[in-house]
């Protein structure tokens, strides 16, 4: 009973997160961006730490940045280029990727897909293609985008049916580190020791490196 009554806590919890992300993305997208410095915290090492998120780059970065997107974000969509370009063209940094379906039933099937192609060691080039997309986020459209980016979309199957409790377990932990964070809906982003929530084009994102490079290691 009472593993139940604190599993409904949590369930409600995580829904009022959703709910407030809903509406801060939409005035998030349109207010200045702003930072702040974060310390190392329990909360910061989860995020840094959790082996479930997919992660591009350098795997002994100078720089690391966790970002929190949705795929039918349009900020989010505008500005991934931007993060695509620096892992291409930066060799010191690595980005974690935190997807936080946020926007409704078509953004958690995109993200449930996406963490399964991880499996198949595709989750950039999936990813990339959800970005890219400016079509009505459905079945069809995923199974699409899976094909154009060169991923097995049988085996995201097979993975969604096998391991349907461990990636909704991903996907409700990076909720609740979003949350943790504060964060008032997506693009968000932590740069080294900096908390930035709004989105980055290439030069803010660019600048945001060159910031955290000086403020020295790493959070």
């Amino acid at each position: 009973l009472r593993i139940s009554i604190l599993s409904r806590r949590e369930g409600v919890t995580l829904l009022l997160a959703v709910l407030f992300g809903v509406a801060a993305t939409k005035i998030l997208q349109l207010s200045p961006r702003a930072a702040k410095v974060v310390t190392r915290t329990p909360v910061i090492d989860a995020v840094l730490s959790d082996p479930g998120s997919p992660r591009a780059g350098a795997s002994k970065p100078d720089v690391t940045i966790v970002v929190f997107t949705d795929y039918q974000c349009p900020i989010c969509k505008a500005t991934d280029p931007a993060l695509e370009h620096l892992i291409a063209h930066d060799r010191r940094v690595q980005v974690i990727f935190k997807d936080w379906p946020i926007l409704g039933a078509a953004s958690r099937a995109a993200a449930r897909a996406a963490l399964a192609a991880d499996r198949q060691g595709k989750y950039l080039a999936f990813h990339s293609a959800l970005m890219a997309s400016r079509r009505k986020l459905d079945d069809d459209e995923i199974r699409r985008i899976a094909a154009v980016s060169g991923v097995d979309w049988k085996q995201i199957r097979d993975v969604e049916t096998s391991q349907t409790a461990e990636l909704d377990r991903q996907l409700r932990s990076q909720a609740m580190q979003a949350f943790s964070l504060g964060l008032q809906g997506t693009p968000a982003y932590l740069v080294g020791p900096y908390l930035i929530e709004g989105g980055l084009d290439e030069r803010h994102l660019a600048q945001a490196v060159k910031r955290a490079r000086a403020s020295g290691p790493p959070v």
